[in-house]
């Protein structure tokens, strides 16, 4: 059920485009949005519309879920695997291979809170992430019968043409800096991703190119940081 930005929804647990469940349980998810300057803002990023009176909004979402799923994607295999080890040093089954992983094996527990604003072409995001993942299968006190995660995005763009009227008007300039601890407690396992955006819009997010540069790094407790550059090239055409 969804009411402008908010909404509540119950769901088979094991992703996007799974019709059945691994178990009799369900996943339980909200979403609260409070628009602080009254008018309602919506997903979209990036100040496309150029507000000539500043607009925010302050969310909270929550969702929790017991099957064979430690995390998900919007993809084919939504339901996966985390791609990182338990508080314990272990890693987590596959939901691919019916010999490791349970139905109902995990239960997930997850909250969001979310911030953005949008002003004469400026866009500013902040998202902070925290999740639970529970193994049912293990004793209370077990090691690696809970593990906690913990990880924020912050995302900043805006157009130069507001400032500079010499400046191409479809051009935006945006950064973006997001970390995942996958083990809180556990020392030298962060990663980072570090980003600078270029982005040229031919009809709003309906059509696009954004060429983007990265510096991604990763770590784990017994072996040091490491780190790659990645650059993408994209065009975003919708329909």
């Amino acid at each position: 059920m969804r009411c402008g930005s908010n909404f509540v929804g119950v769901f088979s647990g094991r992703g996007v485009g799974e019709r059945f469940n691994d178990d009799l349980r369900m996943m339980y998810a909200g979403r609260l949005q409070w628009n602080a300057l009254g008018d309602e803002m919506d997903f979209s990023q990036s100040d496309v519309e150029r507000h000539a009176e500043p607009a925010a909004s302050l969310a909270f979402g929550a969702a929790t879920n017991t099957s064979e799923c430690t995390a998900y994607e919007t993809d084919q295999r939504s339901c996966r695997e985390l791609p990182v080890a338990r508080s314990d040093g272990t890693p987590y089954g596959d939901p691919s291979d019916s010999e490791e992983v349970t139905a109902g094996q995990y239960r997930l527990d997850q909250l969001v809170l979310e911030f953005r604003a949008k002003w004469r072409g400026v866009y500013a995001k902040h998202e902070f992430h925290v999740k639970r993942v529970r193994d049912r299968t293990l004793p209370q006190g077990a090691p690696g019968r809970e593990t906690a995660l913990r990880g924020s995005l912050s995302q900043l763009g805006f157009f130069p043409h507001e400032l500079v009227s010499a400046i191409p008007e479809p051009l935006e300039i945006a950064a973006r800096f997001a970390h995942v601890d996958p083990a809180v407690g556990v020392g030298g396992d962060l990663q980072t991703e570090t980003s600078g955006v270029f982005n040229w819009f031919f009809s709003g997010h309906s059509n696009k190119l954004s060429l983007e540069g990265s510096w991604l790094t990763a770590s784990e407790p017994s072996s040091p940081r490491r780190g790659q550059t990645r650059v993408r090239l994209q065009w975003d055409v919708s329909f």
